[in-house]
């Protein structure tokens, strides 16, 4: 099983700020709730309101996307919110001192959702360093694999950065195997067949995906992806280590005749799950 260990010095690194988050949670049983936010959505005060808001409510780290126009892992809804953001005029600078803001309140962990197109356009070296200036603690990058992430990881190892991986149901053994090996902060566990979105059912293959890459891994498993309601956390509680909920908390913005009335609505849903995950 993968203990996380520097092949250089062979000694098991420290652990990070999120995984020792992980470890706190599971100390009491307990397990993470993870929502996700789109810089800039619905607006920029808005969305520090949303990002408060989920902090008050149980958030144990939050995921901020920085909007892209072409953004291939997410659905419609996401898609909706990145669209609104970019005409907002958000982009990489304005979400680091969004964070930087943040952290004048907060010190919740907090995981960037990014495109590596956005990253190399804007310099790997000087994203990464922008990045842990702004207090950003994980990257979720879903399209880089493994692979690619051998030519860039000793920068992330200087950042002192997270690189957070993808697993999904698709995913061969051998790639389980190299994301638990490269990856750090907890593995982010693709609970279907395609991009993000509110689904009202689980694939059957979950429990059992998630079970299995239990045995090649002691880092955090965090299960997103189409989560939507309090009944599908319930039934995969028990085989991860947290859950992630983006397109749901972000439609009840989008489906509300207000801001005002979507922020109750975000309020009373992520306390709900919250509820179930402690």
């Amino acid at each position: 099983m993968n203990k996380n260990k520097d092949k250089n010095e062979n000694s098991v690194i420290e652990d990070s700020v999120i995984e020792k988050v992980f470890k706190d949670l599971r100390n009491k049983n307990q397990k993470a709730f993870i929502p996700f936010v789109t810089c800039g959505f619905p607006d920029y005060d808005g969305f520090f309101s949303l990002f408060e808001a989920l902090d008050r409510n149980g958030a144990d780290m939050i995921e901020v996307g920085i909007p892209f126009s072409d953004p291939l892992a997410d659905g419609p809804v996401i898609q909706t919110t990145s669209e609104i953001a970019l005409k907002n005029g958000v982009n990489t600078d304005i979400a680091f001192k969004s964070i930087d803001r943040i952290r004048k309140k907060s010190n919740k962990p907090i995981a960037i959702m990014t495109y590596f197109n956005i990253i190399y356009r804007y310099g790997l070296k000087k994203f990464l360093r922008n990045a842990k200036n702004s207090g950003v603690n994980g990257l979720i990058i879903p399209d880089l694999p493994p692979e690619e992430f051998d030519i860039y990881k000793d920068d992330f190892n200087r950042a002192g950065i997270d690189n957070i991986m993808f697993a999904s149901l698709t995913s061969s053994k051998e790639r389980l195997k190299a994301v638990a090996e490269k990856g750090r902060g907890f593995i982010y566990c693709v609970s279907v067949k395609g991009v993000t979105g509110v689904r009202n059912d689980l694939d059957p293959e979950v429990v059992k995906f998630l079970k299995d890459l239990r045995k090649i891994t002691d880092l955090p498993l965090a299960l997103g992806f189409g989560l939507s309601s309090e009944e599908q956390v319930k039934k995969v509680r028990d085989y991860c280590d947290g859950i992630i909920m983006g397109s749901k908390i972000l439609s009840l913005i989008l489906e509300s005749q207000s801001f005002k009335d979507g922020m109750k609505s975000v309020e009373a849903f992520t306390s709900g799950i919250n509820k179930i995950l402690k």
